[in-house]
């Protein structure tokens, strides 16, 4: 018996399953921590659109972050203030 895990299956398969759950970041959040393959495939997602409100304590959270995951910075495509 071959036993295989879920990270085992092609990228594609993560890809159009987080498709079909759509942009929620609690949905996204979660399956980031199903394994390595499926938090490669939803970073980008999570960190595509960045809402940081009238809030200065968030932008120094998010640059802190961004400073000690400094791969994230790739994946922010707009920054609401």
């Amino acid at each position: 018996m071959n036993s295989r895990g879920i990270q085992d299956l092609p990228q594609e398969i993560f890809h159009i399953i987080l498709d079909y759950l759509g942009n929620n970041k609690s949905i996204l959040r979660s399956c980031s921590l199903v394994c390595r393959s499926w938090l490669q495939v939803s970073r980008p997602r999570l960190f595509a659109i960045v809402s940081l409100y009238a809030c200065e304590q968030r932008l120094v959270g998010f640059l802190y972050f961004l400073g000690t995951h400094p791969d994230i910075t790739s994946h922010v495509r707009s920054l609401m203030l």
